[in-house]
């Protein structure tokens, strides 16, 4: 049988080597057809479904020739699939739009960051159309780049025709692209904005546009910035027929990308929503049948987080009270929990960062002068030039390529980081052309190419090309490489589309403008400097999520130790969400529950402190700790706290080794049984506790929650963990070998667990448990790398988790901080049949994150500033 590949010049490798064009060509055959994707997941309120009926009597016009445009760009078979089945349900969950009578639908689509939200939300704008849909509203982030970018995926996946070039009139044959060359047929929606232009109500297309005339859909891609959205609104208000304040019998869809960031209400004060959700709010009231499907990539999203109460919560109208819908990714993405999660095949891409901090600290000016790069950041930017050295070995040196650089919010800094880097390239390329030919013995004598050879012999050392092949196309390598700042007030812009070509190999400069869904094509080289504690800036900031199927090898992520921290806990808590999202769908529960889950997290009084932190009060929010883990990661750094708290665990330990049922010497430690539970609480309310940075560790809502729910945690498993040989301390009447924990020095407290931000080790939480418990726990694991929720998940007892720490520097573990620091961890169980149980009140002290994250705040105020998100 002879197998024919048909292939795009652009896209096509190119080789000089038959040989290996086959073998790549082969190699990428295989990976694709290896590629899965699981179905979505949804939580809904009892809907008459509808799709089923309509699937044979529609003409699917608009989706099958964007099925068969995905086909054609490399798309396997099964993901077509899945998304096929995902957006049908996600449609088959909007109303049907044959339905006379007015109605609205609320929903959210919960993806992950670089996932292909895009493709989903493309197929959904697809199958919409061709159901009934008339209008189509897609918002599309706070940025002109992203709001671009977003405009050029539409055109490709449903307008069919290059919209700028359709403004100038010129023949269809010379505007189609994507879909538009799939088919012969001319049917085209209405497009009221292009790549170039957002909504105009004074342009000449809107002019002359009537709803009444329309016979194909017409889409509108938008940004959420205030203007554009009211002179939309007010467009729609003049030039149509409204009857009784409505748009009458013109079905509405409104896709909200990125619903998360300035869709929700979130005014500072009492009164008014703000502009932008005023406004969707708007949009949608002024048709009778309109559906909202909001797009997020964070579980935590503030539309189930920022409201004062529940009860408010379910009032605004984008809460997505009929559904939510959690898509998987393909087998193929790199996702957070690959990079940072505790079973992370990935981890060996992150390089941890410290030397940056005399040129730009996490906390800095705008007046800030930049007179050198970090040794990191140099380091950072060969490897971009070897991998794409690489690249081009492997004939894809015409793919796009990209680095990132985000160390500062501030554009002055970013144009002089875009100076030094570009004089740095500069450097290099001089040294590979003056000494690439020379043989090594020679043109190692050259500095920066004896830094390139150092470089590639550290980081590269799995590489199938040899050096001598790299240093030859390294002069083509850096030669293309031009470094562009990525901000609101420069000119320079990410112009993919114009180098389809021969790729656009860039350093990317930049801040908020590099985040919030827009995509760096071919992204190998992450350096990521910036000081964070909120979920979705976090993620969204983390553009190296995504797909790198070629050149994954090549890849790498420079953070600091805290960064990585706080990915790694981020990702730890997402899994832990979307795993009972997938058990909420078994149990037929309703998005209110679902939002009510999310709200109640422990970590939503992370979100709390950053939304309320403008207040500069002390806020109160609910928590509930049924089936969390909580530890004390962040420890008070003074030498009297470290004092009253060993004391504390001495005299709990005296207590428990008196009154314990049961007591043994294991493989963690110190096990005692059948603790009372009072006992627990007043270890906890000496405990000498970091109330502001660790608040989820608070004595008062711990001890409320436990006697609250004493009858399920009357009786608790105590472990004091202890190594297996070493140094002894005496505690009571035991002995303990301190465990040693990587730790930063911030604010006044020990950061503990470094890069983990955990206190125990893995499979801590397997203390206490029986044999017939621990072998319950593994079987439903998918890796022989257990996590640690699966033995919470069979725990009956609560585990109090007592440490012995000594502390030591992240860069030098013999540099010791303090020892014999004291600390502790509750796993506790699940409430069976009592769902969340009794929820507690938190107190959280917005002056304090204020304090620490001040500029973080600024930021969001500014990108406020710029899109018209605030009143």
């Amino acid at each position: 049988m002879k197998l024919t590949l048909q292939i795009q010049d652009t896209d096509a490798p190119k080789f000089d080597n038959e040989a290996l064009f086959i073998e790549q060509i082969s190699k990428s055959i295989e990976e694709k057809l290896d590629i899965s994707m699981p179905d979505a997941t949804v939580v809904q309120l009892p809907f008459k479904e509808w799709l089923s009926d309509r699937r044979a009597e529609t003409e699917l016009f608009y989706w099958n020739r964007y099925r068969d445009y995905l086909l054609q760009n490399g798309f396997p078979k099964n993901v077509i699939g899945t998304i096929g089945r995902d957006t049908d349900k996600i449609v088959g969950l909007l109303q049907n739009p044959h339905l006379a009578a007015p109605w609205k639908r609320r929903g959210l689509v919960v993806g992950h960051v670089q996932s292909g939200k895009t493709a989903n939300y493309n197929g959904v704008v697809c199958k919409g159309a061709d159901y009934g849909y008339k209008v189509i509203i897609l918002l599309a982030g706070v940025h002109n780049n992203l709001r671009s970018q977003t405009q050029q995926r539409v055109e490709e996946a449903f307008i069919g025709v290059d919209t700028d070039k359709k403004d100038r009139n010129l023949p269809l044959k010379d505007i189609k692209i994507g879909v538009g060359r799939i088919s012969d047929v001319t049917r085209l929606p209405f497009s009221l904005t292009s790549r170039e232009y957002d909504f105009r109500k004074d342009s000449a297309k809107a002019a002359t546009f009537s709803l009444n005339s329309i016979s194909e859909p017409v889409i509108f891609v938008v940004k959420k910035q205030a203007t554009v959205l009211q002179n939309l609104y007010e467009w729609l208000l003049s030039l149509n027929d409204i009857k009784g304040g409505k748009i009458q019998s013109t079905p509405m869809l409104l896709i909200d990308d990125e619903a998360d960031n300035a869709s929700v209400n979130v005014a500072k004060g009492e009164g008014d929503p703000t502009k932008i959700n005023g406004l969707i709010r708007k949009l949608l009231a002024l048709f009778d049948q309109n559906s909202y499907v909001g797009y997020t990539a964070t579980p935590f999203a503030n539309i189930y987080i920022d409201p004062e109460s529940n009860h408010s919560m379910f009032e605004d109208d984008l809460f997505p009270k009929d559904f939510v819908v959690t898509l998987d990714a393909p087998a193929n993405y790199v996702s957070a929990a690959r990079i940072f999660g505790e079973s992370g095949d990935l981890a060996h891409l992150i390089n941890p960062v410290s030397d940056h901090t005399k040129h730009f600290p996490e906390k800095h000016k705008i007046d800030l002068s930049v007179g050198a790069l970090p040794q990191s950041l140099l380091e950072a930017t060969r490897r971009f030039v070897l991998a794409r050295a690489v690249r081009i070995l492997r004939g894809r040196g015409q793919d796009h390529s990209s680095m990132l650089v985000n160390v500062s919010r501030f554009n002055t800094v970013q144009r002089q980081v875009t100076g030094l880097l570009t004089d740095y390239l500069d450097e290099i390329l001089n040294a590979v052309k003056l000494h690439g030919a020379l043989p090594d013995q020679a043109a190692l004598k050259d500095p920066t190419y004896s830094s390139l050879k150092q470089t590639w012999d550290l980081f590269f050392p799995e590489c199938s090309e040899e050096w001598l092949q790299v240093k030859k196309a390294l002069p083509q390598a850096v030669g293309a490489i031009v470094v562009r700042t990525i901000n609101n007030s420069s000119p320079d812009r990410l112009d993919y589309k114009n180098h389809s070509e021969n790729g656009l190999h860039v350093i990317a400069v930049g801040g908020l403008s590099l985040s919030r869904g827009f995509t760096l094509e071919g992204l190998m080289t992450s350096y990521f400097i910036r000081n964070s504690i909120m979920y979705d800036t976090l993620l969204q900031m983390g553009r190296w999520f995504g797909y790198r199927d070629g050149y994954l090898d090549l890849c790498s992520i420079y953070m600091t130790s805290e960064a990585v921290g706080w990915y790694s806990h981020i990702s730890n808590a997402i899994d832990e969400l979307r795993s009972e999202f997938r058990l909420m769908e078994k149990q037929a529960r309703t998005p209110e529950e679902f939002g009510l889950k999310v709200r109640t997290h422990p970590d939503s009084l992370i979100v709390t402190a950053r939304n309320k932190m403008r207040t500069g009060k002390k806020v109160v929010h609910s928590v509930s700790l049924a089936g969390r883990l909580i530890e004390t990661a962040y420890l008070k750094a003074d030498a009297h706290a470290i004092s009253s708290n060993f004391s504390a665990l001495v005299e709990f330990i005296k207590t428990a080794s008196i009154s314990a049922k049961a007591y043994e010497r294991g493989e963690h430690g110190h096990l005692w049984s059948e603790i009372d539970a009072n006992d627990v609480c007043n270890f906890l309310n000496r405990f000498d506790n970091h109330d502001d940075a660790s608040a989820i560790t608070q004595a008062r809502p711990v001890i409320e929650f436990i006697k609250a729910n004493m009858g399920t945690f009357k009786n608790w498993d105590v472990c004091l963990y202890s190594l297996r040989a070493g140094h002894e301390t005496p505690v009571g009447p035991v002995g303990v070998a301190a465990q040693v924990r990587s730790t930063a020095i911030k604010a006044g407290c020990y950061l503990v667990g470094g890069s983990k931000m955990r206190v125990a080790s893995r499979g801590a939480e397997k203390a206490g448990l029986t044999k017939t418990q621990i072998a319950t726990a593994e079987s439903g694991a998918e890796n022989k790398n257990i996590a640690d929720v699966e033995y919470r998940n069979v725990r009956t007892r609560p585990l109090l988790m007592l440490h012995v720490l000594n502390l030591v520097t992240p860069d030098d573990k013999t540099d010791v901080i303090a020892n014999d620091v004291c600390a502790w961890g509750i796993s506790f169980p699940g409430l069976k049949g009592k769902g969340r149980g009794v929820e507690v009140e938190y107190m959280v002290n917005t002056v304090w994150w204020k304090t620490q994250y001040q500029d973080q705040m600024d930021e969001d105020d500014e990108n406020e500033a710029a899109s018209g998100v605030g009143k």
